[in-house]
């Protein structure tokens, strides 16, 4: 039986064209391949989700576990990744806060020196009209 099958599945000289076959053929494993791979990384990703989902659970449930077993003692703290990306974040929020704060007192510095010249060129006009106007 295994020798039937062998040679229904070798190609016969006819007037058939088999390059179009062929083609359909590697078409059809290359949609499997690709099938496979999508199911693969949703599986991946599946997994990482569930391992963050039980990575939290399993901080939660190991911080209970340390205060129970600590009963009134002083909680070590530890700095996990993700306090720690946080407080890199914090800190360069803290700088970009700070940058804007300058820009703002320089912006202020400057629309004040504008507001002093503008009066300062309001009464030096005054001062060219009453001129003008004392003028025959």
């Amino acid at each position: 039986m295994a020798e039937s099958i062998e040679r229904a599945s070798l190609k016969r000289l006819t007037l058939i064209s088999h390059e179009d076959m062929e083609h359909e053929r590697l078409k059809r494993i290359e949609e499997k391949r690709l099938e496979e791979e999508k199911k693969r990384q949703e599986e991946e990703e599946a997994q990482q989700e569930n391992i963050a989902a039980h990575t939290s659970d399993d901080m939660v449930f190991e911080t209970s576990e340390r205060i129970v077993e600590d009963k009134g003692k002083a909680v070590a703290s530890e700095h996990g990744p993700l306090v720690l990306m946080l407080q890199e974040q914090l800190a360069t929020q803290k700088a970009e806060q700070e940058l804007v704060k300058k820009e703002v007192k320089n912006l202020t510095e400057s629309q004040h020196h504008v507001i002093k010249t503008q009066d300062d060129m309001i009464s030096k006009l005054d001062a060219i009209l009453a001129f003008i106007s004392k003028k025959p």
